[in-house]
């Protein structure tokens, strides 16, 4: 698999000419969205064989771009959950259920448990291609399913999760202290129970005062927790590609 990290949530994965984008947006709304000032620019330039999205919220759905770069034969596929709002919207989406495996050309797709912290329908999506394995992760929260994950899949080469251990304080919910995304310890402990080569951080570098707070000293606290559960972790850049760890057969 060949990876790209695009903005916030958003991933390109390869495979032998085959494009599949998972949470890819490029249409931040301002305002009181979340997402980066500056997103990366990918529809101009992709053909996408199949789009996954994780769930609903504008940070990681962009209706606008998933039409402009869907291959008239691609596949648009999500959990049934949400099957009948994208339908609203105009999209004739494929559905599967949880824990179903499909296969789209060279990319065996999973949805797999999920946790959303204001309760809206969300998965995590298992991807495997050429021998590889990953788990995009959405903006999920803690759950008590990890360690169900780990025992069922037994390897992934890498986990893209959400860092941040988001707080917020938006119009539709009642304000708490409690992080509605994984935190940074939390994202560390997830790959060791996934048993994961590599953990890739995406969802941070955003933050609005009084309304949209990252975790105090991220990135300090997964350097600590990294070290302490020997957890290997691979900051990246918005737009670039994402280099797999070489791991020994026996290792």
């Amino acid at each position: 698999m060949k990876l790209q990290r695009l903005s916030w949530a958003g991933l390109k994965v390869e495979s032998d000419g085959q494009v599949l984008l998972i949470d890819a947006v490029q249409n931040y709304r301002r305002g009181a969205s979340i997402g980066p000032e500056n997103p990366v620019q990918f529809v101009s330039d992709t053909a996408a064989d199949a789009v996954l999205i994780t769930h609903l919220h504008s940070d990681h759905y962009d209706p606008e771009a998933i039409r402009a770069v869907l291959k008239p034969e691609g596949k648009f596929i999500a959990s049934e959950a949400i099957v009948p709002e994208l339908t609203a919207d105009g999209f004739a989406p494929t559905g599967v259920s949880l824990n179903e495996t499909r296969r789209y050309g060279n990319f065996a797709v999973t949805p797999v448990f999920a946790m959303d912290g204001v309760g809206d329908k969300q998965v995590s999506w298992v991807i495997e291609a050429d021998g590889q394995r990953i788990l995009h992760g959405g903006d999920t929260m803690w759950h008590n399913q990890f360690w169900q994950l780990g025992k069922t899949w037994q390897h992934f080469d890498a986990v893209f999760l959400p860092v941040n251990g988001a707080v917020v304080n938006i119009p539709r919910v009642a304000p708490t202290p409690v992080p509605i995304t994984l935190t940074p310890i939390q994202a560390v402990t997830v790959a060791r129970l996934l048993h994961a080569d590599v953990l890739v951080p995406i969802h941070y570098g955003f933050h609005k005062e009084g309304m949209y707070h990252q975790h105090p000293q991220m990135e300090e606290e997964m350097a600590r927790e990294s070290l302490a559960q020997q957890v290997k972790v691979l900051w990246t850049e918005p737009g670039s590609g994402v280099v797999l760890p070489v791991v020994a057969a026996d290792a």
